[in-house]
């Protein structure tokens, strides 16, 4: 059959737009940083600290755990470590903080808070579960008697909490996985941070900021230091795992 010069233009045309080569690429998998001698100066400062004792309880995060200073005393009489690095997300804490500042160390347990800064950057729920899922898998494999506790999201005031909804749907994923596994325990430290509107508690956190006040880390230790150290505190000398 023949076709006029302009049928066929048309359906050249098709064929080009829609074919692999013209489409355009899939947006690349985000990488571990845009600066990776950075991350790695970052955990080597880490590194320099004093080195946890076997059997001993290590923290890591971002910012949230980074900056709660009173974590010793908050989680007294346990032995702890604060390992927390400002900026990260849980691909960090798969990729670099799991096999860097935990694994060598063998720690009974591992404190561990991600989230904010995927849920900003428009990670999804699901990413955050699939990255998180790899940290505990690797916790678990090299460690298999270390306990991991897992924080929820905080809910910062200002444009984070637009992402409200993907806030609690990361929760919702956190805390159904780590109900699937008896050595691992999701803490809901998201809802103690709101008022009784639903909203951010200004009282808690830094005003024109994302990051918590003195009152905010006291609502922390109200809502963590018991269970963990109800839960560990038999374990304080006990051997590494």
């Amino acid at each position: 059959m023949h076709l006029p010069p302009r049928y066929l233009l048309s359906i050249l045309t098709c064929v080009f737009a829609f074919s692999p080569a013209t489409r355009a690429a899939d947006p690349p998998k985000a990488a571990l940083a845009a600066d990776p001698a950075k991350w790695a100066t970052l955990v080597a400062k880490k590194l320099k600290e004093p080195t946890p004792q076997p059997s001993a309880i290590i923290c890591i995060g971002s910012s949230h755990m980074a900056n709660w200073k009173t974590l010793e005393a908050d989680l007294a009489p346990l032995t702890i470590y604060n390992m927390g690095i400002g900026g990260s997300r849980m691909q960090h804490a798969s990729e670099l903080f799991v096999p860097k500042l935990v694994i060598p160390f063998k720690p009974r347990a591992v404190v561990l808070y991600e989230g904010s800064n995927d849920i900003n950057a428009g990670v999804t729920p699901g990413e955050v579960l699939s990255q998180f899922q790899a940290v505990h898998q690797q916790i678990h494999e090299s460690l298999p008697k270390t306990r991991l506790y897992v924080l929820g999201v905080v809910p910062s005031p200002g444009k984070r909490f637009e992402r409200w909804e993907a806030i609690r749907s990361t929760n919702a994923l956190l805390q159904s996985e780590c109900a699937a596994h008896p050595w691992m325990r999701f803490i809901d430290t998201t809802s103690p941070l709101l008022g009784p509107n639903g909203k951010p508690n200004p009282d808690y956190f830094i005003p024109n900021d994302i990051h918590m006040t003195e009152a905010g880390y006291a609502i922390w230790k109200a809502t963590i230091a018991p269970i963990i150290i109800s839960a560990e505190a038999a374990f304080e000398s006990s051997p590494q795992p």
